[in-house]
């Protein structure tokens, strides 16, 4: 009987300590990233950035980050949330649905689609807590369906900030992802260097304070990761194209284990996104995947 009982113990304590050490590859438990639609890095000659400005101070950052080619948001998205490049992911517009994909991707998940940081955080955390919150209700498309606790599209920015401050405020979320769109329609209304664009951009900085504020207010401020990117930017009035003010975008990291003042001297893809990320909550994605993690900007 003492040896029956030793070995169901020993059992008990074995499955106790391989949940515990997945659990400890985690780098942080909050995840927070922003996404500014049709900020080119040239936007930050022309606006005022205050709050982007700190992050940067107390960060990690580049504004030298490349998007894909084509530089639109569909395509664009879906690198940054893959980890892929267009090729791989086979999302080459913003029409783009898994029910009528053109490209089939080179991988896929059970969602028969290549899997996101969304679906693979599920896989690998099934008790997260998941929300997006997007302007563009477009983005929705690109996600898989039903692997978020919250996917949920509002018509303005001043919504899906409040939306994601109250989801984060409720819930205490492990990912959240925030797509604003207003940068972008001031680009392509204004154009990408006039004083429309600066103003729109200077609204987005200010809601990034309202984010900040939320998470110190919430109580996960210190133990949060804040990663602010861009889809592209835009010349003239449009973009798609390969001129540096379509193809240049900024890439800012800050939090817990985040270096201070750290700019990022490689190249940075926004493709490294999804594999930041993922590094950040403990896991590895796919082997098809583009990016790769910026560990250099994390404190070992």
């Amino acid at each position: 009987m003492k040896k029956i009982i030793f070995v169901i113990l020993l059992g008990v304590v074995g499955f106790h300590s391989c949940q515990i050490s997945g659990r400890d590859k985690r780098k942080v438990p909050y995840v927070l990233v922003i996404g500014i639609d049709g900020l080119g890095s040239h936007g930050f000659e022309i606006a005022k950035t205050p709050h982007m400005n700190e992050l940067m101070k107390n960060g990690a950052w580049t504004l030298s980050a490349r998007t894909v080619i084509p530089s639109r948001s569909g395509p664009a998205w879906s690198s940054m949330i893959t980890g892929a490049t267009v090729e791989k992911h086979g999302v080459g517009s913003n029409g783009w649905t898994v029910e009528e994909k053109l490209l089939e991707p080179v991988f896929k998940s059970d969602y028969d689609m290549f899997p996101t940081i969304f679906g693979e955080t599920r896989k690998h955390h099934p008790d997260a807590v998941i929300g997006t919150f997007h302007h563009w209700d477009k983005f929705n498309n690109f996600i898989e369906r039903g692997v978020c606790d919250v996917s949920k599209s509002g018509g303005s920015e001043n919504i899906v900030t409040e939306d994601a401050c109250d989801f984060i405020d409720k819930r205490r979320p492990d990912l959240t992802f925030v797509h604003v769109d207003h940068v972008d329609h001031a680009g392509h209304h204004n154009g990408y260097r006039s004083e429309g664009y600066a103003f729109a951009i200077e609204r987005a900085d200010s809601l990034i304070g309202v984010f900040l504020e939320r998470l110190k207010r919430s109580g996960i401020y210190e133990e949060t990761v804040v990663i602010v990117v861009s889809d592209h930017g835009g010349f003239e009035h449009s973009h798609g194209g390969i001129h540096p003010d379509e193809m240049i975008v900024p890439f800012l990291i800050s939090g817990k284990k985040v270096k201070k003042g750290y700019k990022i001297e490689h190249p940075v893809f926004i493709y490294d996104l999804a594999p930041t990320v993922a590094y950040l909550l403990g896991f590895e994605l796919n082997g098809y995947i583009s990016g790769t993690p910026l560990i250099d900007a994390f404190i070992n």
